[in-house]
Parts: C-alpha cells; structure tokens; sequence
C-alpha cells in the first residue's frame, strides 16, 4: 500500500517519472493538465503547443537531474484530438532538453 503521498508524480533515484496514458488523455487539455500537474509547471502555462515546447526546452524547475515522460497507450492518446496528436507527439521526440527522455510502452496482449 501507498501511504501520504504528497507529490503528484513519482521519483526515485534522482528521475521524474511522468506518464501520459492514451486511455486517460483522450483530450489535449487533459494531456496538458496531467503534464502541468506531473512537471509542476507554473500556473501561467498556455495551454497550447508552442508553451509546452518552450516548458519541456526548460525544465529548470525540476530538482531531479533527469525526467522520463512514459506514455502508455499511445494508440489511445488523443483520440477525441486527433488533430493535435502529430503536433503533440513532435514536440516530445523533438525536444532538445538533455534532462528529458520519452519512452514508449506498448500494450502487451
């Protein structure tokens, strides 16, 4: 069991481990609520893709020395945003930020 969590993201070891799951983000607004929330961005984040870009180019917030973004499901991420999926997706694997990693997990039958 998981007693007083106080966080609302998960570290161990010095890495902020953040998860993105298709099943759950099935909006851009809630992919950018669950990232605001798991990065601690500020609250005067846009919520739009060119201020995701600029906060993930950043970073500098974090006290951990490296960040992995987890998406789970990714067949399932924004399914009622379409639209904004390509976007999204590009500013993830094209981040330059050296703190951050983006790793994929499949769904196993």
């Amino acid at each position: 069991m998981i007693f007083n969590v106080t966080a609302s993201y998960y570290s161990e070891n010095n890495v902020r481990y953040v998860f993105l799951d298709g099943n759950i983000c099935k909006s851009i607004d809630q992919c950018y609520q669950t990232l605001q929330q798991q990065l601690s961005i500020p609250d005067y984040f846009g919520y739009n893709l060119d201020a995701l870009e600029e906060v993930l180019g950043d970073l500098d917030w974090i006290e951990e020395e490296k960040v992995k973004i987890i998406l789970l499901n990714s067949e399932h991420l924004l399914t009622n945003d379409e639209e904004k999926k390509k976007g999204l997706l590009d500013i993830l694997n094209s981040c330059k930020n050296e703190k951050m990693e983006i790793v994929y997990l499949s769904h196993l039958p």
